[in-house]
């Protein structure tokens, strides 16, 4: 690789570490080893490009009684006019319009007043310098300055998190979490905690002292922990005469065919455009008490080179363990703007080629599909984002076969339906902002034909999961929103005979799986013996023409608004309430014929249920499909 010749010296930035969301100034001297002839520019970028994504606000170089504000000062003197440039970037572009530019060795003095840090902890986050030669692209300098941006001990709250299901006596953990109020864990906090069984508010039973010291860093599991009887329950942790809860946990007498897991399996690292580590962002998912998950690059060759992608095999099978924690090998095909859509693909075995967007052979989705037909049952494809203008799919071209699922929630929204129909949370783009003017979100960028929806009515057989385009890595699901424009991340669960990479694998193909915008929800839904993600061949059940028995039962950390029954993407039943808790059961007593759908690919007639749940805090969940189909 050819060296960058633009580079910095006697580089000092003062402080080395700021504080998450404080206001802060920063000093920044240097000199340069090369000259900016006139008409360049000079260009210092908080925010912005492949990997400097944060939430970092004010920059301006206008008034010095105002946040942000910048000035830039040359040794000797050289006159530079400032443009300062907000949105997905937060930089300042100083035009050089001295006759003779800048010369080497010239010193620069930065100094920036009452910025904002960003409320992510990050190590060495960089406070970019770019160079633009006139009529050129920007070159960013490799050694730009650094920052550490950290958090005190700045106690907010403690997450809990355990299985969803356990057996009666059977030994169990939980993970604690002490956060701050972005979910930065709080590594100096240096206390004693009392752990709680919670069953109803009249009935707390103590269970143990647990005592965290700065070895633990903010983290610690506590194992051997047992229920005695069935039924729902919660841990508790009591701090500071403030208790903290669990998600919630269904204790069970009986063997189950099904355990509940939780993953995350689309996000991003420094292989592509994120801003950790490889290994920094399995262990932050890992330590998020998720147990699988994993990382999906770009398939761009200029993002994710051949090498990368080797490099990124080997942690999946470094941090992968069965009955610990899970992980596939996975990548995200991407052709914006194409109706090709974004499509993660997960391989089951680590020796099947990638097949980069990019070359033409590979570069559509029916040609996409032609490929990956031979490694068929050895690889997932799942659509993201499928009714975002910029990254929409065209449902035209589809194998459900290869494609058994689809993301139907991430941080760029609820992909279910369109927002004309009542999606609370539809698909909308970046809009960065703060304060009490900055607008919440950015635009809705829908595209017609392309939602979850559209595909369901098709007839195809797509189960859901969420979650979906990390690019943060710290801490993958709840209600903060790093990004501040698009939607806080969501989480995926999967109902798997055990925690192994077969199991879960067959259960995704199984479409035994549903998604949440980051809540821990139970939910369990039949069409009489029949469970999310199941076809149901009528011809075998033929009471089923005239009548089917749905039944839903719900458990969540937060309280339910309403739930409602889907039928053929219309909504049949619905239940209001404001509890954790619910079960709900409706009979169906239409004729199949009478309400069926006419596949669009082959000789069926179908007939499909879900359940979408409203929770509060604009959180939402979904259950995968049911479906009923006779063959004509």
């Amino acid at each position: 690789m050819k060296e960058n010749k633009y580079r910095v010296g006697n580089l000092k930035v003062e402080p080395g570490n700021v504080i998450v969301r404080n206001l802060v100034n920063i000093s920044i001297s240097f000199n340069i080893n090369f000259d900016l002839p006139k008409d360049s520019f000079l260009i210092f970028r908080l925010r912005g490009g492949r990997n400097n994504k944060n939430d970092w606000y004010y920059l301006q170089p206008f008034d010095p009684n105002l946040n942000g504000y910048i000035e830039l000062n040359l040794s000797p003197p050289v006159k530079v006019n400032p443009m300062l440039i907000t949105g997905k970037d937060l930089l300042i572009k100083y035009l050089v319009f001295n006759e003779k530019g800048i010369k080497k060795d010239t010193i620069f003095q930065l100094n920036i007043y009452n910025t904002l840090v960003q409320s992510l902890v990050e190590q060495s986050k960089k406070i970019e310098i770019m160079v633009e030669l006139p009529n050129k692209r920007p070159i960013l300098i490799e050694n730009s300055p650094t920052i550490n941006v950290i958090n005190e001990q700045d106690f907010d709250h403690i997450t809990l998190i355990s299985p969803s299901l356990v057996l009666v006596n059977e030994e169990f953990k939980v993970l604690i979490r002490v956060e701050d109020r972005f979910k930065n864990l709080v590594k100096k906090f240096d206390e004693k905690i009392q752990l709680y069984e919670f069953t109803s508010p009249d009935k707390r039973n103590f269970l143990h002292n647990i005592e965290f010291n700065e070895s633990n860093k903010g983290l610690l599991i506590k194992r051997g922990l047992k229920h005695s009887k069935p039924g729902i329950f919660y841990l508790e942790v009591l701090f500071n005469n403030q208790y903290f809860k669990s998600n919630p946990i269904i204790c069970k007498e009986e063997l189950m065919e099904r355990r509940l897991y939780w993953g995350f399996i689309h996000g991003h690292s420094l292989k592509s455009d994120g801003i950790r580590e490889l290994d920094e962002y399995f262990e932050n998912i890992i330590n998020a008490g998720l147990d699988f998950g994993t990382v999906t690059e770009h398939d761009h060759l200029w993002e994710t080179s051949d090498e990368d992608f080797e490099e990124i095999k080997q942690k999946v099978k470094y941090y992968h363990k069965d009955h610990e924690f899970v992980s596939f090998f996975g990548y995200e095909y991407g052709t914006w703007y194409s109706g090709y859509g974004d499509i993660c693909i997960y391989n089951k075995d680590d020796n099947i080629p990638v097949f980069r967007s990019e070359i033409n052979k590979y570069n559509s989705t029916r040609k996409l599909i032609k490929y990956l037909k031979p490694y068929e049952e050895k690889v997932l494809m799942i659509g993201h984002h499928t009714a975002l203008r910029p990254g929409y799919r065209n449902w035209k071209y589809f194998d459900n076969a290869l494609e058994k699922l689809v993301e139907i929630y991430s941080t760029w929204g609820n992909q279910e339906y369109p927002s004309i129909k009542g999606n609370p949370l539809p698909p909308r783009y970046k809009f960065f902002g703060y304060g009490k003017y900055a607008r919440k979100r950015g635009a809705v960028l829908e595209k017609k034909d392309s939602f979850v929806s559209d595909a369901l009515e098709k007839g195809f057989k797509l189960g859901f999961v969420a979650g979906g385009d990390d690019h943060f890595g710290i801490y993958p699901s709840g209600s903060i929103d790093p990004d501040n424009g698009i939607y806080p991340l969501g989480i995926m669960a999967l109902w798997a005979e055990n925690l192994t990479k077969e199991s879960l694998w067959d259960a995704l193909n199984d479409r035994k799986c549903y998604g949440t915008t980051g809540p821990r929800v139970i939910i369990e839904f039949f069409v009489n013996n029949y469970f999310m993600g199941d076809i149901i061949d009528i011809e075998k059940e033929p009471h089923l023409n005239s009548e089917r028995i749905i039944k839903i039962s719900l458990s969540s950390p937060i309280p339910i608004k309403k739930i409602e029954l889907i039928r053929n993407n219309s909504v049949i039943d619905f239940k209001t309430l404001n509890h954790d808790e619910t079960t709900h059961e409706y009979n169906d007593s239409d004729l199949f014929n009478d309400v069926a759908l006419k596949h669009i690919q082959k000789n069926e007639m179908f007939v499909f249920y879900y359940v979408r749940v409203f929770l509060y805090n604009n959180n939402m969940a979904w259950s995968s499909p049911i479906w009923l189909i006779k063959n004509l």
